[in-house]
């Protein structure tokens, strides 16, 4: 299907497509493409007002390299999910991300897709924001005169994905000390899109949890924690019922919405599994 007239606009910094974007009147931003083509093949379909400008951040090689700062993990927004997956940076808490890249779609879509498209395309069900939650990780964000604005992921979604500045890169700080573990589950066997997932990051000293996030994905609203259940594991120590007992301290509302019997159920093995994973690798310790 061919698309609706359009300009293509190919800068060279991130600052030129910031200034772009603050400029132009119905534009839309491209990165990997795997999500954006799509949605303007549905727009016309569907036959509403598709952009008018397209800005591709393909040629800002700035926003490509994934690199070890200090303390920091940094990831470019244009960094492909494969390169993700393959970086030898990932380590200590941000290991979870090799986890996280091999569940999304298929190796041609990872060769494609980045890192800055996934979490900023506004889909609730990608499956980065969950673990960026959790990770504590902070989103950085180019104006058009240049200047940074930061904030966390967790901020990102609360409001609900938007930003009218062009997002360059995402810091995870290195955190040895940090237990985490990531569990989905796809939606169907042919499409592999997660119907949930469920991350998963603490502290454990002398048996007892601390500093804990649970992070959500429930496929109908952005990632969001469950402070009910951190604020239950916040005063546990390890123990062969914790993952039992968890299950009643739940937010509720996060799990049930919208959700039928088999999905309430797969969210409760899916968090009791998590925490076992955790408990069973500290326990007796």
């Amino acid at each position: 299907m061919l698309l609706r007239p359009l300009t293509f606009h190919t800068p060279q910094t991130t600052v030129q497509a910031a200034k772009l974007q603050a400029t132009l009147n119905n534009a839309r931003v491209l990165a990997g493409g795997t999500f954006l083509i799509n949605s303007l093949k549905l727009l016309k379909r569907k036959g509403s007002k598709t952009p008018e400008h397209i800005i591709s951040l393909r040629k800002i090689n700035e926003l490509k390299k994934i690199s070890l700062q200090n303390d920091k993990l940094i990831i470019g927004a244009m960094a492909v999910i494969s390169d993700l997956y393959d970086s030898p940076h990932l380590q200590a808490n941000t290991a979870i991300l090799r986890t996280v890249c091999k569940n999304i779609s298929t190796n041609p879509i990872r060769n494609m897709a980045t890192v800055g498209g996934n979490l900023t395309c506004r889909y609730t069900w990608t499956e980065l924001g969950c673990v960026m939650v959790a990770l504590e990780a902070d989103m950085h964000f180019i104006n058009q005169d240049g200047k940074e604005e930061i904030m966390t992921a967790e901020e990102f979604f609360q409001n609900a994905a938007k930003s009218d500045k062009i997002f360059s890169h995402v810091s995870i700080k290195i955190d040895k000390s940090a237990h985490v573990t990531y569990h989905r589950v796809k939606k169907s066997a042919n499409v592999d899109i997660p119907l949930l997932a469920v991350c998963i990051k603490t502290h454990i000293n002398q048996q007892r949890w601390s500093n804990t996030r649970v992070t959500i994905n429930n496929g109908i609203a952005f990632a969001q924690r469950d402070h009910i259940l951190e604020d239950f594991l916040n005063t546990q120590t390890t123990h062969p019922k914790l993952a039992t007992e968890a299950l009643n301290h739940l937010n509720t509302e996060i799990y049930d919405k919208r959700s039928d019997d088999y999905k309430k159920h797969i969210f409760r093995i899916s968090l009791k599994n998590a925490i076992q994973e955790i408990n069973d690798q500290t326990y007796d310790q």
